[in-house]
């Protein structure tokens, strides 16, 4: 039982930091001041009831798919992403809601780079991304709009700053972001180019084993080969201006 093998050291265990839900790291907004608590194994198909037809129906439907990819907890943010998909396309903020240029991301571009994946592939990808804290769901309420916006820098715990794209006062030792990269990479390849520019810019060794515990990475093997898709985009390289060493916030292109 455990016995040590003579004059071999045990081999020290890794510290794998904990991983937040995204409730718990305390996403800004509207859009997540609601938690709904689904029931594992909800099925609204058995639903007998004609008081609860149509719309009610319809987000009982909804509930029932999302909560396995949030743990069961969900947000309001992501029944409002999940109808911001129906449209075909994402919404993507460039910058806060009172002075942001939203970009129309065809939902169909994200497919073409994945042709394996059904659109509902897709779908839960996109919704695996938001429950990982890759992307958060953003809302014009006087207008009645929803909107995507990127996330730069995630909390390591609760309490701490949200870094988005766009936004105008991020310290200068945030991690560098090439902010093409999410019209260009499928969206867990961009969120794996994220990752490893981040251990880069602390001085640390992008570690598959941690990586493949996010939620939405399923495992060691599929982290690593995320991070080989990531590493052959040539992103994770990429310098937007000669200025541009590891610490350093810079959304410029190359043309700039």
């Amino acid at each position: 039982m455990g016995r040590q093998k003579p004059g071999k050291p045990r081999r020290p265990r890794k510290n794998i930091p904990r991983q937040y839900s995204l409730q718990e790291l305390q996403p800004p907004g509207n859009a997540y001041t609601e938690w709904i608590r689904v029931q594992p194994g909800m099925d609204p198909s058995h639903i007998k009831d004609p008081a609860i037809q149509g719309d009610a129906l319809d987000l009982m439907h909804r509930m029932a798919k999302l909560g396995p990819f949030y743990d069961h907890n969900l947000p309001m943010a992501a029944l409002l992403l999940d109808t911001v998909i129906d449209t075909g396309h994402l919404p993507v903020l460039e910058g806060p809601v009172t002075d942001g240029t939203a970009k129309l991301i065809p939902i169909q571009d994200i497919a073409a780079a994945r042709p394996e994946f059904s659109p509902d592939d897709i779908r839960e990808s996109i919704h695996r991304l938001h429950a990982a804290a890759a992307l958060l769901v953003v809302t014009d309420d006087e207008h009645d709009v929803t909107f995507v916006r990127f996330v730069v820098k995630k909390p390591e715990r609760p309490g701490e700053r949200w870094g988005l794209v766009g936004d105008p006062d991020l310290a200068a030792s945030t991690v560098c972001m090439p902010t093409e990269i999410w019209d260009k990479l499928p969206l867990d390849v961009a969120a794996a180019v994220c990752y490893i520019r981040s251990c880069n810019a602390k001085l640390e060794e992008p570690d598959p084993a941690v990586y493949g515990a996010h939620e939405g990475v399923n495992g060691t093997a599929h982290a690593r080969e995320l991070f080989a898709a990531a590493r052959a985009s040539g992103y994770v390289d990429h310098k937007g201006c000669e200025a541009c060493p590891a610490g350093h916030l810079c959304t410029r292109t190359n043309d700039e």
